[in-house]
């Protein structure tokens, strides 16, 4: 049996979209990163650095949200949510990258500082600051999508669970997506799949 340890809101939001896509068989184990239950020893062992999620699958045990869709897609997938080529796989690779790297942070500060934190706690200079820094990753975003349903080789993959768990942070932080039109369709699309309804991600 795979066990998920995370909640819903947190960045196993990936792994939960993922593992219901594939339609796997799992224990889900609600762990919340600002909750004390991940400083339990017993969950330590499993993740050091005390965040979610983690996935249990044998003796496996692996961290990082989208190193975890990775490996469930390349062991369970049977060629669903990924590609064919290796030139498709590098895409694949590239525009989760791109999630991580380019968007990821600003988007978090974004439903950090406007939903989780209390008033007291948040900083609209942050706020500023986070939707200036996505202007130009989304800009290349929404270049891309111009005619695409997707973002790599016409299909659905992993790599749009990735980009859009990233992209669901700013949408809860209250960003506007409306100037750029294909990311916003492409987001309202991909949140619309049964599978992330069926998670309760959304």
């Amino acid at each position: 049996m795979i066990t998920l340890y995370g909640i819903e809101w947190s960045r196993a939001k990936y792994v939960l979209f993922t593992l219901t896509e594939l339609g796997l068989d799992f224990q889900h184990v609600r762990i919340n990163p600002f909750g004390e239950e991940k400083n339990a020893p017993e969950y330590l062992k499993l993740n050091p650095m005390a965040q979610v999620p983690t996935l249990v699958d044998g003796d496996l045990v692996l961290t990082e949200a989208m190193a975890i869709n990775f490996y469930l897609v390349r062991k369970y997938g049977s060629g669903k949510l990924w590609a064919e080529l290796p030139e498709e796989e590098a895409q694949i690779y590239k525009w989760s990258f791109f999630a991580a790297t380019q968007l990821e942070v600003s988007c978090v500060e974004l439903i950090l500082h406007r939903k989780v934190f209390d008033e007291k706690d948040r900083n609209p200079d942050i706020v500023r600051s986070a939707e200036k820094k996505l202007m130009k990753p989304l800009n290349v975003l929404n270049n891309h999508l111009a005619g695409k349903d997707f973002l790599v080789a016409g299909k659905f993959t992993v790599a749009d669970i990735n980009m859009t768990g990233v992209l669901s942070y700013a949408l809860g932080g209250e960003f506007d997506f409306s100037p750029y039109k294909n990311v916003d369709r492409y987001l309202s699309a991909v949140l619309s799949r049964p599978a992330c309804k069926e998670a309760g991600i959304v």
